[in-house]
């Protein structure tokens, strides 16, 4: 170490026999004057200022450029229109004039103490803190403000089984907590006596569901404004119109109401809870109005065969020419009421327009054989009427009767003809008698003569379908004039 100069501040010595001893004294003081009692007037410049006044100190900041160009952290001195420099040594501290704050030299940089990290075992700020609770405050308020942007209040569990949270007293005595209490997952739990806590609210750390397990009460609200909507739409959502009811509503207006006894709708029901098609057999769908031909008939086309139509109810043809080649017991418009359950247990009866006359109505079955044939059904309007036939089965009336001057007839569906007639005999001989009715093949024939005497009906000759030659006879053979009751029996077709 020199021994012209002081170990600390490199105060000089006064040397023996050192001329102008009033130099070297006034140097040290100097020296004294700058660094006992340090204050400075900024820490913050890299630069000198405009104009410094005389004696001006100042703690070069980081960077420093111009005439402070390499004196990062020494303490500048503005004396005699210059500026002289001093290393600071650890320890030395300086207080701030702009910031008044006191700052201490670390050996790298100069700090101020509340820039130094601080460790407290425990802190009571108006109150006393303890072992467990190391941090106490007592106030009216708490504040905690952001430094640039924002803040974060951060509380740290040792795991999931730990518990971070807040909990609310009351006498000291805890009636909510809010964090993460025994598990990963957020909850809200209130208790009424600080011992038994319920959870109101959980929104799971793994999924972001929110959960009620308490239930969740809302307020009753109203189509307009329901008490359990939507963000972004408030008219939609669930309200309460009375008692033990729910309404269900949209855009305002109440769409569905649930009560004790039963679901309205005012709204129509879609989607795949109703029937998809007119024939959509899918089980536990509602059938809807137009399916299966449900008040609103599936139409028949041309190209529709009855044999295989599929499992709709109500069917109709619009018009006859569709029937060709389809299976039809006619060629006619009309409706189909088609009666499946299989393949082998199908049933159909078709009814064809009235137009200007009756209907028909007819009917057939499928069973494992193959589909029966075509069966018409009779009704008062087709009872009596004009017979006919096609292909050995009726078609027309049951029964066709008519008279004119050869006598009554009678048909019948199945083929059979009556004719009767009361004609009288000749004595001159044989009597001609034409059928009101010709026969398809030759009758029967028999008659009634109506004499108090014995008399009988002859034939004189083979009858004819058209027509028969008879006499009437006594017993002993004579030629009669006598009226007689002629009955033809046979078949018209």
């Amino acid at each position: 170490m020199p021994d012209d100069v002081s170990a600390v501040l490199n105060l000089p010595y006064i040397q023996p026999s050192q001329a102008q001893k009033h130099v070297t004294h006034n140097e040290a003081l100097r020296l004294l004057d700058v660094l006992v009692q340090l204050v400075v007037t900024d820490r913050s410049l890299t630069v000198p200022p405009a104009a410094p006044g005389a004696g001006a100190r100042y703690i070069v900041a980081a960077g420093a450029g111009g005439p402070w160009a390499g004196q990062e952290g020494a303490i500048a001195l503005h004396e005699a229109g210059g500026w002289q420099f001093f290393a600071p040594q650890p320890g030395w501290s300086a207080h701030v004039l702009a910031e008044a704050v006191t700052v201490v030299f670390d050996g790298v940089q100069w700090r101020a103490p509340v820039e130094e990290p601080q460790l407290f075992s425990e802190l009571g700020v108006n109150t006393s803190a303890d072992a467990t609770n190391r941090l106490a405050v007592a106030a009216a308020a708490t504040l905690f403000s952001h430094v640039g942007d924002g803040h974060q209040m951060k509380i740290n569990k040792a795991g999931p089984g730990a518990t971070a949270s807040l909990l609310f007293q009351s006498g000291w005595s805890g009636r909510a907590e809010l964090g993460l209490a025994g598990s990963n997952d957020f909850s809200v739990k209130v208790s009424a006596d600080g011992g038994s806590f319920a959870e109101a609210l959980r929104a799971e750390a793994e999924t972001g569901r929110v959960l009620a397990p308490q239930g969740l009460l809302v307020a009753q609200g109203s189509a307009g404004a329901p008490g359990l909507g939507f963000a972004g739409d408030a008219d939609t959502g669930l309200c309460r119109p009375a008692a033990d009811q729910i309404g269900f509503a949209t855009g305002g207006i109440q769409r569905a109401l649930l009560s004790a006894s039963a679901l309205s709708l005012s709204v129509p029901l879609a989607g795949t809870a109703v029937t998809q098609g007119t024939t959509d057999t899918t089980g536990g769908r509602l059938l809807k109005t137009g399916d299966f031909g449900l008040g609103v008939p599936i139409p028949l086309g041309s190209a529709d065969n009855l044999d295989t139509l599929g499992s709709g109810l109500f069917y109709f043809n619009s018009t006859a020419s569709n029937t060709s080649g389809n299976n039809y017991p006619v060629s006619s418009a009309g409706a189909l009421l088609n009666l499946r359950r299989s393949l082998t247990n199908w049933t159909q009866i078709f009814c064809t327009y009235v137009g200007a006359g009756h209907g028909q109505m007819f009917f057939r079955s499928q069973g494992a054989a193959g589909w029966s044939r075509w069966n018409e059904m009779s009704h008062s309007g087709r009872l009596l009427g004009t017979v006919s036939q096609s292909a050995g089965l009726p078609t027309g009336a049951v029964m066709e009767r008519g008279s004119n001057a050869n006598g009554e007839y009678v048909r019948f569906a199945d083929g059979t003809q009556i004719c009767t007639q009361t004609q009288s005999g000749a004595t001159s001989g044989p009597t001609s008698w034409v059928y009101p009715a010709a026969f398809a093949a030759v009758p029967r024939l028999s008659g009634v003569a109506l004499a108090n005497v014995l008399s009988c009906l002859v034939l004189d000759a083979a009858p004819g379908v058209s027509s028969a030659s008879f006499t009437l006879r006594d017993k002993a053979d004579a030629l009669r004039a006598d009226v007689a009751r002629l009955t033809a029996i046979g078949r018209w077709v």
